[in-house]
C-alpha cells in the first residue's frame, strides 16, 4: 500500500509543505505538489527541508509551556516556493 503524499499549502498558496517522512526524494515531493497545486499548472523552486513544528490546539504567544504538555509536533518537512506557471 503506497503512502499518502499529502502536501499542505500556505494561505496564499505561495509556500508548499509536506512530511519528509512520506517522499522518498525531492522529485517525489515535487510531483506532489503539482497534482495538488489548486491552480493549473506551477513552478516548484528553493526545495528545503527544515524542522517544523505544527498543532493543532496552538499555544499563545509570550506563553512558556513545556512541550510535554502541549499537543506539538516536530518533524522534517519539504518546504518550497509555489508560482502559477501562468505568473
Amino acid at each position: 500500500m503506497e503512502k499518502i503524499k499529502h502536501v499542505t499549502f500556505s494561505e496564499d498558496g505561495d509556500l508548499a509543505y509536506g512530511k519528509s517522512s512520506d517522499f522518498n526524494n525531492a522529485d517525489e515531493f515535487i510531483k506532489a505538489v503539482q497534482e495538488q497545486y489548486y491552480k493549473e499548472g506551477c513552478i516548484v523552486e528553493n526545495i528545503k527541508i527544515e524542522s517544523c513544528i505544527s498543532t493543532l490546539e496552538g499555544i499563545s504567544a509570550e506563553y512558556i509551556i513545556p512541550l510535554r504538555c502541549t499537543d506539538v509536533v516536530i518533524e522534517n518537512y519539504y518546504v518550497a516556493d509555489v508560482r502559477s506557471e501562468k505568473e
